[in-house]
Protein backbone atom coordinates (compact mmCIF):
# COMPACT_ATOMS: atom_id res chain seq x y z
CA UNK A 1 0.00 0.00 0.00
CA UNK A 2 0.94 3.64 -0.45
CA UNK A 3 -0.17 6.29 1.99
CA UNK A 4 0.23 9.86 0.79
CA UNK A 5 -0.70 13.40 1.64
CA UNK A 6 -0.07 16.72 -0.06
CA UNK A 7 1.68 19.02 2.41
CA UNK A 8 1.42 22.07 0.14
CA UNK A 9 0.54 22.73 -3.49
CA UNK A 10 0.56 26.02 -5.37
CA UNK A 11 2.76 28.81 -6.64
CA UNK A 12 4.33 29.34 -3.19
CA UNK A 13 5.52 25.82 -2.53
CA UNK A 14 4.90 22.19 -3.44
CA UNK A 15 5.57 19.01 -1.51
CA UNK A 16 3.89 15.66 -0.97
CA UNK A 17 4.80 12.92 1.52
CA UNK A 18 4.50 9.26 0.55
CA UNK A 19 4.80 6.31 2.91
CA UNK A 20 5.59 3.03 1.18
CA UNK A 21 4.26 0.49 3.62
CA UNK A 22 5.95 -2.72 2.45
CA UNK A 23 9.44 -1.23 2.78
CA UNK A 24 8.84 1.39 5.50
CA UNK A 25 10.14 4.07 3.15
CA UNK A 26 9.25 7.79 3.27
CA UNK A 27 9.47 9.65 -0.02
CA UNK A 28 8.90 13.32 -0.84
CA UNK A 29 7.68 14.49 -4.21
CA UNK A 30 9.30 17.90 -4.61
CA UNK A 31 10.93 20.01 -1.91
CA UNK A 32 9.21 23.34 -2.38
CA UNK A 33 8.54 24.12 1.27
CA UNK A 34 11.19 25.01 3.82
CA UNK A 35 13.22 22.38 5.69
CA UNK A 36 11.82 23.76 8.97
CA UNK A 37 8.23 23.32 7.81
CA UNK A 38 9.06 19.86 6.48
CA UNK A 39 10.63 18.83 9.77
CA UNK A 40 7.56 20.07 11.65
CA UNK A 41 5.27 18.14 9.33
CA UNK A 42 7.24 14.96 10.03
CA UNK A 43 7.15 15.55 13.78
CA UNK A 44 3.40 16.10 13.65
CA UNK A 45 3.11 12.63 12.14
CA UNK A 46 5.29 11.07 14.83
CA UNK A 47 8.20 10.71 12.41
CA UNK A 48 11.78 11.87 12.42
CA UNK A 49 13.05 13.95 9.51
CA UNK A 50 15.74 11.31 9.05
CA UNK A 51 12.99 8.86 8.07
CA UNK A 52 12.84 10.51 4.64
CA UNK A 53 14.88 8.39 2.25
CA UNK A 54 14.21 9.96 -1.13
CA UNK A 55 13.05 13.10 -2.90
CA UNK A 56 11.60 12.83 -6.39
CA UNK A 57 12.07 16.25 -7.98
CA UNK A 58 9.75 17.25 -10.82
CA UNK A 59 11.85 20.27 -11.82
CA UNK A 60 13.97 23.02 -10.34
CA UNK A 61 11.64 26.03 -10.02
CA UNK A 62 11.82 27.69 -6.61
CA UNK A 63 8.30 26.59 -5.67
CA UNK A 64 9.43 22.98 -6.12
CA UNK A 65 12.92 23.34 -4.62
CA UNK A 66 12.98 25.78 -1.69
CA UNK A 67 16.18 27.82 -1.37
CA UNK A 68 16.61 26.69 2.24
CA UNK A 69 17.57 23.18 1.20
CA UNK A 70 21.00 24.21 -0.07
CA UNK A 71 22.11 24.74 3.54
CA UNK A 72 19.85 22.35 5.44
CA UNK A 73 20.41 19.27 3.29
CA UNK A 74 23.60 18.40 5.19
CA UNK A 75 21.52 17.32 8.22
CA UNK A 76 19.09 15.22 6.18
CA UNK A 77 19.86 11.73 4.88
CA UNK A 78 17.76 11.52 1.72
CA UNK A 79 18.84 11.04 -1.88
CA UNK A 80 17.48 13.61 -4.33
CA UNK A 81 16.50 12.00 -7.63
CA UNK A 82 16.89 14.45 -10.51
CA UNK A 83 16.44 14.02 -14.25
CA UNK A 84 19.76 14.18 -16.09
CA UNK A 85 18.65 17.28 -18.01
CA UNK A 86 17.99 19.12 -14.72
CA UNK A 87 21.12 18.18 -12.78
CA UNK A 88 23.24 21.22 -13.64
CA UNK A 89 20.42 23.56 -12.63
CA UNK A 90 19.93 21.78 -9.30
CA UNK A 91 23.67 21.90 -8.56
CA UNK A 92 23.64 25.60 -9.42
CA UNK A 93 20.79 26.01 -6.89
CA UNK A 94 23.18 24.78 -4.19
CA UNK A 95 22.37 21.09 -3.83
CA UNK A 96 25.64 19.13 -3.47
CA UNK A 97 26.36 16.93 -6.47
CA UNK A 98 27.02 13.92 -4.24
CA UNK A 99 23.45 14.11 -2.88
CA UNK A 100 21.91 13.91 -6.36
CA UNK A 101 21.09 10.64 -8.13
CA UNK A 102 20.49 11.35 -11.83
CA UNK A 103 17.97 9.32 -13.83
CA UNK A 104 16.64 9.21 -17.37
CA UNK A 105 13.79 6.69 -17.49
CA UNK A 106 13.31 4.67 -14.32
CA UNK A 107 14.28 4.77 -10.65
CA UNK A 108 14.56 1.57 -8.63
CA UNK A 109 14.07 2.64 -5.04
CA UNK A 110 14.07 -0.90 -3.64
CA UNK A 111 12.96 -4.43 -4.51
CA UNK A 112 9.29 -3.51 -4.01
CA UNK A 113 9.31 -0.07 -5.60
CA UNK A 114 9.97 1.00 -9.16
CA UNK A 115 9.40 4.54 -10.43
CA UNK A 116 8.73 5.16 -14.12
CA UNK A 117 9.19 8.68 -15.48
CA UNK A 118 8.20 10.79 -18.48
CA UNK A 119 9.20 14.30 -19.48
CA UNK A 120 6.47 16.86 -20.13
CA UNK A 121 6.59 20.45 -21.43
CA UNK A 122 7.00 23.26 -18.90
CA UNK A 123 8.88 26.49 -19.61
CA UNK A 124 12.48 26.00 -20.78
CA UNK A 125 13.56 22.84 -19.00
CA UNK A 126 10.42 20.70 -18.81
CA UNK A 127 8.99 18.78 -15.87
CA UNK A 128 9.01 15.12 -14.85
CA UNK A 129 5.86 13.04 -14.45
CA UNK A 130 6.09 9.96 -12.24
CA UNK A 131 4.38 6.63 -11.75
CA UNK A 132 5.33 5.10 -8.42
CA UNK A 133 4.71 1.35 -8.53
CA UNK A 134 4.95 -0.13 -5.05
CA UNK A 135 3.87 -3.65 -4.31
CA UNK A 136 0.58 -4.08 -6.16
CA UNK A 137 -0.42 -0.41 -6.49
CA UNK A 138 0.51 2.50 -8.76
CA UNK A 139 0.32 6.24 -8.12
CA UNK A 140 0.67 8.75 -10.98
CA UNK A 141 1.95 12.30 -10.45
CA UNK A 142 2.12 15.23 -12.86
CA UNK A 143 2.29 18.95 -12.16
CA UNK A 144 3.35 22.15 -13.96
CA UNK A 145 2.29 20.80 -17.32
CA UNK A 146 2.26 23.07 -20.31
CA UNK A 147 -0.07 20.61 -21.98
CA UNK A 148 -1.14 17.01 -21.61
CA UNK A 149 0.49 15.48 -24.66
CA UNK A 150 -0.75 12.14 -26.05
CA UNK A 151 2.54 10.54 -25.03
CA UNK A 152 1.94 11.54 -21.40
CA UNK A 153 -1.61 10.21 -21.44
CA UNK A 154 -0.36 6.94 -22.92
CA UNK A 155 2.35 6.78 -20.26
CA UNK A 156 -0.26 6.95 -17.49
CA UNK A 157 -2.75 4.69 -19.26
CA UNK A 158 -0.16 1.96 -19.69
CA UNK A 159 0.23 1.65 -15.91
CA UNK A 160 -3.47 1.25 -15.02
CA UNK A 161 -3.21 3.66 -12.11
CA UNK A 162 -4.85 3.21 -8.73
CA UNK A 163 -4.47 6.92 -7.87
CA UNK A 164 -3.55 10.09 -9.70
CA UNK A 165 -2.41 13.59 -8.76
CA UNK A 166 -2.42 16.07 -11.63
CA UNK A 167 -2.33 19.81 -12.08
CA UNK A 168 -5.49 21.90 -12.47
CA UNK A 169 -4.02 25.38 -12.36
CA UNK A 170 -6.43 27.95 -13.76
CA UNK A 171 -9.92 28.68 -14.98
CA UNK A 172 -9.78 29.97 -18.55
CA UNK A 173 -12.25 32.83 -18.04
CA UNK A 174 -10.67 33.97 -14.78
CA UNK A 175 -7.24 33.92 -16.41
CA UNK A 176 -8.33 35.99 -19.42
CA UNK A 177 -10.17 38.51 -17.24
CA UNK A 178 -7.39 38.85 -14.64
CA UNK A 179 -5.20 41.90 -14.22
CA UNK A 180 -2.09 39.86 -14.95
CA UNK A 181 0.23 41.27 -17.64
CA UNK A 182 -0.30 39.84 -21.12
CA UNK A 183 3.14 38.18 -21.21
CA UNK A 184 2.30 36.17 -18.07
CA UNK A 185 -1.09 35.10 -19.38
CA UNK A 186 0.56 34.03 -22.63
CA UNK A 187 3.21 32.08 -20.76
CA UNK A 188 0.67 30.22 -18.64
CA UNK A 189 -1.74 29.44 -21.47
CA UNK A 190 0.74 29.05 -24.32
CA UNK A 191 1.36 25.31 -24.11
CA UNK A 192 4.47 25.42 -21.94
CA UNK A 193 3.03 26.86 -18.74
CA UNK A 194 0.16 25.24 -16.87
CA UNK A 195 -3.01 23.20 -17.38
CA UNK A 196 -6.44 24.76 -17.22
CA UNK A 197 -9.27 23.09 -15.33
CA UNK A 198 -10.79 21.89 -18.61
CA UNK A 199 -7.49 20.53 -19.90
CA UNK A 200 -6.96 18.71 -16.63
CA UNK A 201 -10.46 17.23 -16.71
CA UNK A 202 -10.02 16.01 -20.29
CA UNK A 203 -6.65 14.44 -19.41
CA UNK A 204 -8.08 12.66 -16.37
CA UNK A 205 -11.00 11.28 -18.35
CA UNK A 206 -8.54 9.77 -20.83
CA UNK A 207 -6.37 8.29 -18.09
CA UNK A 208 -9.34 7.01 -16.08
CA UNK A 209 -10.63 5.08 -19.10
CA UNK A 210 -7.98 2.43 -18.39
CA UNK A 211 -7.71 2.84 -14.62
CA UNK A 212 -9.85 2.37 -11.53
CA UNK A 213 -8.87 5.48 -9.61
CA UNK A 214 -9.32 5.23 -5.87
CA UNK A 215 -8.08 8.78 -5.33
CA UNK A 216 -7.79 11.80 -7.60
CA UNK A 217 -5.93 14.92 -6.42
CA UNK A 218 -5.88 18.21 -8.31
CA UNK A 219 -2.61 20.10 -7.79
CA UNK A 220 -1.18 23.60 -8.11
CA UNK A 221 -4.44 25.59 -8.09
CA UNK A 222 -3.92 29.28 -8.79
CA UNK A 223 -5.19 31.45 -5.95
CA UNK A 224 -5.72 34.36 -8.35
CA UNK A 225 -7.23 32.64 -11.36
CA UNK A 226 -9.07 29.63 -9.99
CA UNK A 227 -11.47 28.67 -7.24
CA UNK A 228 -12.69 25.40 -5.72
CA UNK A 229 -16.33 26.21 -6.52
CA UNK A 230 -15.51 26.55 -10.21
CA UNK A 231 -13.56 23.28 -10.21
CA UNK A 232 -16.27 21.38 -8.34
CA UNK A 233 -18.99 22.63 -10.66
CA UNK A 234 -16.98 21.54 -13.71
CA UNK A 235 -16.41 18.05 -12.34
CA UNK A 236 -19.95 17.60 -11.04
CA UNK A 237 -21.29 18.42 -14.50
CA UNK A 238 -18.79 16.53 -16.64
CA UNK A 239 -17.40 13.69 -14.52
CA UNK A 240 -19.80 12.91 -11.67
CA UNK A 241 -18.44 9.36 -11.49
CA UNK A 242 -15.04 10.76 -10.47
CA UNK A 243 -16.15 13.83 -8.54
CA UNK A 244 -16.82 11.91 -5.33
CA UNK A 245 -13.20 10.69 -5.14
CA UNK A 246 -11.59 14.00 -6.21
CA UNK A 247 -9.98 16.46 -3.82
CA UNK A 248 -8.31 19.82 -4.46
CA UNK A 249 -4.90 20.27 -2.86
CA UNK A 250 -4.28 23.44 -0.88
CA UNK A 251 -1.39 25.85 -0.62
CA UNK A 252 -1.96 26.38 3.10
CA UNK A 253 -3.46 23.17 4.52
CA UNK A 254 -2.20 19.61 4.42
CA UNK A 255 -4.56 17.19 2.74
CA UNK A 256 -6.06 14.23 4.50
CA UNK A 257 -4.05 11.02 4.32
CA UNK A 258 -5.04 8.91 1.34
CA UNK A 259 -4.37 5.16 1.23
CA UNK A 260 -3.90 3.39 -2.08
CA UNK A 261 -4.76 -0.29 -1.74
CA UNK A 262 -4.49 -3.21 -4.13
CA UNK A 263 -7.52 -3.18 -6.42
CA UNK A 264 -9.08 -6.32 -4.96
CA UNK A 265 -8.88 -4.86 -1.44
CA UNK A 266 -10.31 -1.54 -2.65
CA UNK A 267 -13.24 -3.23 -4.40
CA UNK A 268 -14.22 -4.95 -1.17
Amino acid sequence: MIEFEVLSSGSRGNMALLYLQETDRHVLIDAGISPRRTRKAMETRGRDHRDITDVLLTHGDSDHLHAGWKNAIVSWAFTMHVHTSHVSRIVHAGIPRNRIQPFEDTIALDDATNVSTAMAPHDTHGTVAYVICHGQVSLGWATDLGRAEPSLLSFFQSHQLDALAIESNYDHTMQICSDRPPFLIDRIMGGAGHLSNRQSLDAVLEIASTSELQHLVLLHRSEQCNCPDVINALWASNAPHLHDRMMIASQHETSSTMTVRPSEAFSR
